[in-house]
Order: structure tokens, then C-alpha cells, then sequence
């Protein structure tokens, strides 16, 4: 059994109990600081995470402190992503109204207040070059070179070098290898990764393999998306969609991906 799998299936578990338990913010943020795989990721880029490093409460000068902030790249283009968390009874909107709830607003302005400290140059400067420079390490050799290949990239593209495809490997998770058939899809891989394929696309339109059927029920103890009830009123049958959904699933012989 995968136990990377299943610590992360428990780790769901956990994180979604105490969600329900609308605690202080800073429970979360002590929660989230001692099971790191919760840090958002909205913003990393190819090389991952810079150092596996996220840093807590930090601040930007005197003026402000983030909940959380790291570093990413890809090639010479850094990110340096703040975090601002709430706690989850906070409210997007006002009740029965699209007007959005003051707790919204003021994350908002406290998200506003951060850019604003990042328009004074000087404010800039000494952060990228003193606070987290140490972190950032050396930078290209080259910059010439660089500007010119990074003036070719777009919103919608990219350029990258094979070996920027090794940076921070060990946080890149395996994907199913699959073929696009007329009528359905074949995924060829043999090893279960996740059960998300199975339970949000329909079972008719999927064939997977002998072994990778057989990986996904020695897998068991790491499924978590339950079966429902179609009628509200109706209990929950406390069973996983998976269950229900596996037998439906075609098979293909075992065949190694190309």
C-alpha cells in the first residue's frame, strides 16, 4: 500500500473536521503550519517552492506581517507569493444579497495595502534583495540572454528548458497515462494514484487495466469521496462512490505506456 496515499487521504480527513468546527483563524494557521501540504500553491511555478521553504507571519517592513509567504520560479521568472488566510465562517457576501460581507472587504483591503507597499521602489528593492534575498540565492549569469529569451514568452506561453523539468521533482505527484479512444479513454497505467478520475468522470467512458483495477482496490483504505443518496431525506449508505463506480469501469489488457 501507497502510505504517501493514505497519510494524504487522512490529512483531508483531519483538515475537513476542524473546518467544521469554525475555530479561531489562528487554529488554522497552527494547523496549517504543522501539516504544510495545505499551503495554497496558486502561484508556483516549474521549479516548485524555492528551498521548500514557506515562512510564517512575515513581515513587509513595519507596516505589515503576511500569514505566510515563499518563493517560486520558473527559469528567471520569480513569484513571491503572500498569504493571507481567514477563518472559514468569514462571509463572502451579505445574506440574501450580491454585496460582498465586510469580512471579505477587509481581506481585500489588507491584500490592496500589500501591493501598495510593493509600488515603493525602495520598498521593492530591499525586500527581494535584502529580506528574502539570501533565499533567492545567485541569479542568472547571463541576463542579457535571459531578457531576450523571456521577451519571446506571452501570457499564454512559456519557454522552458528540459532541465527545468527536474527542479523540484519530489513535489511533482504521477499521473495517469491515458489514450484518447473515439469513444472512450484508456488509461494505461498500472499504479492507483488517485480515485479522482473515476468518481468525476463517468464510468462508461473509461477502460483502465488489470493490474491498475487491482491497484485501486488494494488501495481502499485511501478512498474518501463517499456515495450520496439521490434524495436528500434518504441517510447517507456511508459507502464510497468508488464502489459504485468500479464495476462499471471497461477493462483493456495490460500493456506498457509508450
Amino acid at each position: 500500500m501507497d502510505t504517501r496515499i493514505c497519510d494524504v487521504a487522512l490529512l483531508k480527513e483531519r483538515f475537513l473536521s476542524l473546518l467544521d468546527q469554525q475555530c479561531s483563524e489562528q487554529v488554522y494557521q497552527d494547523f496549517i503550519e504543522k501539516n504544510t501540504a495545505l499551503v495554497p500553491r496558486e502561484f508556483v511555478q516549474n521549479h516548485g517552492v524555492v528551498s521548500d521553504v514557506v515562512f510564517r507571519k512575515l513581515s513587509l517592513g513595519n507596516e505589515y506581517t503576511t500569514d505566510f509567504c515563499y518563493l517560486s520560479k520558473s527559469s528567471a521568472d520569480w513569484n513571491c507569493v503572500l498569504i493571507e488566510i481567514e477563518k472559514p465562517q468569514s462571509r463572502y457576501f451579505k445574506n440574501g444579497s450580491n454585496k460582498f460581507h465586510p469580512d471579505f472587504q477587509a481581506a481585500l483591503e489588507q491584500i490592496n495595502n500589500w501591493r501598495a507597499w510593493f509600488l515603493s521602489p525602495s520598498n521593492k528593492d530591499g525586500f527581494i534583495n535584502g529580506t528574502l534575498g539570501q533565499v533567492r540565492g545567485r541569479t542568472d549569469r547571463n541576463p542579457t540572454r535571459t531578457r531576450l529569451i523571456k521577451g519571446q514568452e506571452r501570457d499564454d506561453f512559456r519557454i522552458l528548458s528540459y532541465d527545468s523539468l527536474a527542479e523540484a521533482l519530489h513535489t511533482k505527484g504521477e499521473l495517469y497515462i491515458a489514450v484518447k479512444k473515439n469513444e472512450h479513454i484508456e488509461v494505461l497505467s498500472k499504479t492507483f494514484i488517485s480515485e479522482y478520475l473515476f468518481v468525476f468522470v463517468s464510468p462508461s467512458y473509461i477502460k483502465i487495466t488489470d493490474a491498475l483495477r487491482k491497484s485501486i482496490l488494494e488501495n481502499k483504505k485511501s478512498w474518501h469521496v463517499l456515495l450520496f443518496p439521490r434524495k436528500p431525506s434518504t441517510p447517507p449508505e456511508h459507502r464510497f462512490l468508488l464502489e459504485e463506480r468500479l464495476p462499471k469501469i471497461g477493462v483493456i489488457p495490460d500493456i506498457e505506456p509508450s
